[in-house]
């Protein structure tokens, strides 16, 4: 019997045409923000979770400004494809991001895309716009969602791991993973960290070798030096019934 898989994606850049989260900073939160904080808060060395409080706190948006700049964004339309062919064969899909639900969540249903987990930082919009990180390690001060701790996860439930990524944020979780496809900037990470991927350019990639079932063995598997914690961790800390029910099928 062949072992299941899970793919594990990054949104920004990934499943997303677009990096959203970079387009919501640019266009609404740093021309607000005065540039002498800007340069402060960039020379602190802050993981993602203080960088996101301490821009968003700074200079939040309105929600109405917020849902017009996302609704404009475009995803993949082969993500739509690996979804339905991984529920086909009884595997798992799953969207692992250190941006907000707050813009994921229309995004995927403008897409009719339900049914898988989402990992991804909160956004609420209210009287005052509130952060959360429901997926955030506590021992660790880095990134807001512990991608490396949900890789880890799907590999201790059995599955064979793919993670798909393109960026800084996706430094960690292909160490943990079986296999790894990774496009610009994760490419000269993976290469300067001794981690095998395989180039892609679009999820068309991926259906296609997702379709030959040959599942690759000659990965080195390991948690990335900061991530060391993680080894004798129970990943409790991770909302998992959060994550199930985020886009769950109507």
């Amino acid at each position: 019997m062949r072992q299941s898989i899970a793919f594990l994606c990054d949104f920004d850049g990934t499943i997303g045409v677009q990096d959203v989260g970079e387009l919501i900073l640019t266009d609404l939160v740093f021309p607000r923000m005065a540039p002498t904080l800007l340069q402060e808060i960039a020379a602190s060395g802050a993981g993602s979770k203080e960088l996101y409080s301490r821009w968003y706190g700074s200079a939040p948006p309105t929600q109405t400004e917020f849902l017009e700049l996302v609704m404009e964004a475009a995803i993949d339309p082969r993500f739509a494809v690996l979804c339905e062919s991984a529920r086909r064969n009884g595997d798992a899909v799953a969207i692992v991001s250190d941006g907000f639900d707050a813009y994921i969540q229309p995004i995927m249903e403008q897409a009719k895309i339900s049914g898988i987990p989402v990992y991804s930082n909160g956004m609420c919009f209210g009287s005052e716009l509130e952060l959360s990180f429901p997926h955030h390690n506590p021992n660790c001060k880095f990134c807001g969602v512990c991608k490396a701790a949900i890789v880890m996860d799907y590999v201790r439930r059995g599955y064979y791991t793919v993670y798909i990524g393109d960026g800084t944020s996706d430094r960690f979780p292909v160490h943990v993973a079986h296999k790894v496809f990774a496009k610009d900037a994760l490419i000269s990470i993976c290469e300067e960290e001794g981690v095998t991927y395989t180039k892609f350019d679009s999820f068309q990639d991926i259906t296609d070798w997702y379709a030959k079932g040959a599942l690759d063995e000659d990965k080195v598997r390991d948690l990335h030096d900061k991530c060391q914690s993680l080894h004798e961790n129970s990943l409790a800390f991770l909302d998992k019934k959060r994550a199930k029910e985020f886009l769950s099928s109507s």
